[in-house]
């Protein structure tokens, strides 16, 4: 097993990193001076479904992949961050909104195995379409549903994610749901709902 691009060198020393066997697990991604460094597996991927009322916020990508198309704010979470404070992060520096960690309420989960990601959903609401654009992004902005160009968004496979929290949105009854995301298929399940 190579050492992917992202996990070259050692995190803690730099040490260029090589695959080795490490007590009878199999291969393992090794810094030479005995730091361990696990091989690349699934990414971790939080999104942001952000409403105000019926609105919710998107932003123009300015980076690839889909660099000029429109998603809802996510990113990866970092070392280090509890999956909430990589909502918060991602969201402010996408969006400029800033949303307390603990506001965020879990609202969709799930894995895209094709790209090996495990994402999960968060949601906040706000009084105020306060937003400006982050260094990762063109454009910012709530919409409404019927304001959004479905043939312009970076990641189709998310519309029914996405048209799900308009319409819970726009009743104000929010579930949490689980979504499997595979070349065959795209599904979204509700899991739990608040009486």
């Amino acid at each position: 097993m190579e050492p992917s691009a992202r996990a070259r060198f050692c995190s803690e020393c730099g040490a260029a990193l090589k695959p080795e066997s490490f007590q009878g697990r199999g291969e393992q991604i090794l810094c030479p001076k005995g730091h361990l460094t696990l091989p690349p597996g699934p990414k971790v991927l939080v999104a942001c479904f952000i409403n105000c009322g019926e609105k919710l916020l998107w932003m123009k990508r300015g980076n690839p992949p889909r660099a000029g198309h429109w998603a809802i704010p996510a990113g990866f979470m970092e070392n280090g961050e509890t999956l909430r404070e990589a909502a918060a992060r991602e969201l402010r520096e996408e969006t400029c909104v800033h949303i307390p960690a603990e506001q965020f309420s879990p609202y969709m989960l799930g894995s895209i195995d094709f790209i090996s990601e495990v994402y999960l959903g968060f949601r906040a609401s706000v009084t105020g379409e306060d937003c400006a654009c982050g260094p990762e992004s063109q454009e910012v902005g709530f919409f409404s549903e019927s304001e959004i160009d479905w043939d312009n968004v970076a990641y189709p496979s998310a519309n029914e994610a996405v048209k799900t929290a308009y319409r819970e949105a726009r009743d104000n009854n929010f579930g949490v749901y689980h979504g499997n995301y595979t070349n065959q298929e795209d599904r979204l399940e509700l899991v739990w709902r608040p009486d």
